[in-house]
């Protein structure tokens, strides 16, 4: 379709001109971006780009040749041009160099491959028309690469909570240690906060472009005949209206709930860093043979994907502000939103899809260390279950003498003798009660029966949207 230009030849015509976002895919030497790169930064690519836009400007000229304002035959001769190689991305550089317009480059190109039908090239459409059609084709594949991605993570955590499903553990609240769990209801929570933050992001509308004109109100052609033939052949919904944009509330939506879902794994992430902790040691990401921890402390085992996976979040939420401030622009229309948009979009999927990535890729190997998660959930030496001995005393006590009981006695450390052996406790219950009500792994309340409910309604496999 579009021939593409080379490295080289692409740095000698205009880098700087047709970059998008902040993603040069052409430079000479490699930048920041490639250490965070997977597919969804081709599609933010300006070869990509033009691509879409010579999309857009053959479904307009097959609409108005439909409708009869432009000759039937300037659509067929026009995309055998596109689809031979005719449009040359070189051309488009050297045009867009001189114009300073990107769509007109990209209309010139086009329009000089046909002598006969190029003047009908553009006809009746405004760039923005051109824009926001290519700005819902990127967005709407560009979800699917996210909700691909989120897939796979619902797809290790289905797992992870199926294998650990029965697997007792301490839970923590405020950093402390709270009552048992079971991992399996752990990894049942991420699974289910994942789960509604991709039907969020299902749910949110990027398919909607239009063919208005200047300023949306169909001047230059006097139909909507256009718009719908041109948004069928696209794939794409007709707004029902608009002025010379869409109303950006569409992309502030996009960008909140991507930044949603990232956020749901960012939260995952935490969790591995801090169960990874030395004084936890309860779960590790993956380590390779040969991989290395420190330059200079060669003991190290980092969690260092999970905490690249919250610093991508924090730059993945910092786009939503900038996009925020898009939809107030004034009368008609103003050009803040183009350079903003152009950075802040291409900058949230592309980070938000590489934080992703690594999250399905840290799941797949993650190494539960069940042994020291037994230990850890004996550690408390009996307060992880103050709340269960407090509950059975209160039936004979009351709930507020109970718990003043038992909040003394924690206070100590050897807080399981002391249950043992306190006169009160000992005249309310049993020797082998006292015994019972002291065994953490038996304090876990549905935390099985919830996690296989979770698994069987947002397990990857199951449909919850």
């Amino acid at each position: 379709m579009l021939q593409t230009l080379n490295k080289s030849s692409f740095i000698n015509n205009s880098q700087k001109n047709l970059s998008f976002g902040l993603f040069r895919h052409f430079s000479k030497n490699k930048t920041w971006i490639d250490r965070y790169s997977t597919e969804m930064n081709e599609l933010f690519s300006t070869n990509q780009r033009v691509k879409y836009q010579l999309q857009v400007e053959l479904a307009l000229l097959h609409a108005l040749g439909e409708v009869g304002i432009i000759p039937k035959e300037a659509y067929p001769e026009l995309k055998r041009n596109v689809d031979e190689g005719k449009v040359k991305f070189e051309r488009v550089l050297e045009i867009e160099k001189e114009t300073h317009h990107d769509i007109m480059a990209m209309v010139k190109s086009l329009a000089e491959t046909s002598p006969k039908y190029g003047g009908y090239v553009h006809y009746s459409a405004t760039s923005q028309d051109i824009n926001d059609s290519v700005l819902a084709l990127q967005l709407t594949r560009a979800r699917q690469i996210l909700i691909d991605s989120s897939t796979s993570i619902r797809k290790a955590l289905t797992n992870l909570a199926e294998e650990n499903k029965a697997v007792p553990c301490i839970g923590r609240t405020h950093g402390q240690w709270a009552i048992p769990t079971t991992m399996g209801f752990k990894f049942a929570n991420h699974l289910y906060e994942v789960s509604l933050a991709e039907s969020n992001l299902r749910n949110t509308t990027v398919n909607v472009a239009k063919f208005g004109g200047a300023i949306g109100t169909f001047a230059g052609i006097g139909t909507k005949e256009v718009q719908r033939i041109a948004m069928n052949d696209l794939g794409l919904e007709p707004a029902p209206i608009s002025t010379q944009v869409l109303s950006r509330i569409h992309l502030s939506n996009f960008a909140y709930s991507t930044a949603s879902l990232i956020s749901s794994v960012e939260r995952i992430a935490k969790e591995i860093r801090n169960l990874q902790r030395s004084e936890i040691g309860e779960w590790s990401e993956g380590f390779g043979k040969k991989q290395v921890g420190s330059s200079t402390m060669s003991h190290k085992r980092n969690p260092h994907k999970s905490e690249r996976i919250c610093a991508c979040a924090r730059i993945v939420r910092a786009q939503i502000a900038p996009l925020m401030e898009n939809i107030s622009l004034e009368h008609e229309r103003d050009l803040t939103n183009s350079a903003t948009e152009r950075i802040a979009l291409s900058t949230l999927c592309c980070v938000g899809n590489f934080a992703l990535s690594q999250m399905g890729s840290i799941l797949n190997g993650l190494i539960v260390f069940k042994d020291r998660v037994h230990e850890n959930l004996m550690k408390p030496d009996g307060k992880q279950v103050a709340e269960r001995i407090m509950l059975q005393l209160a039936h004979k006590i009351g709930r507020q003498e109970a718990h003043e009981l038992l909040r003394v006695i924690s206070a100590h450390k050897d807080f399981s003798n002391r249950v043992r052996n306190h006169p009160l406790i000992n005249s309310i219950l049993t020797k082998k009660e006292i015994e019972n009500l002291l065994d953490p792994k038996e304090y876990l309340g549905l935390s099985t029966q919830i996690t296989e409910e979770i698994i069987d309604k947002f397990g990857v496999k199951k449909k919850y949207y």
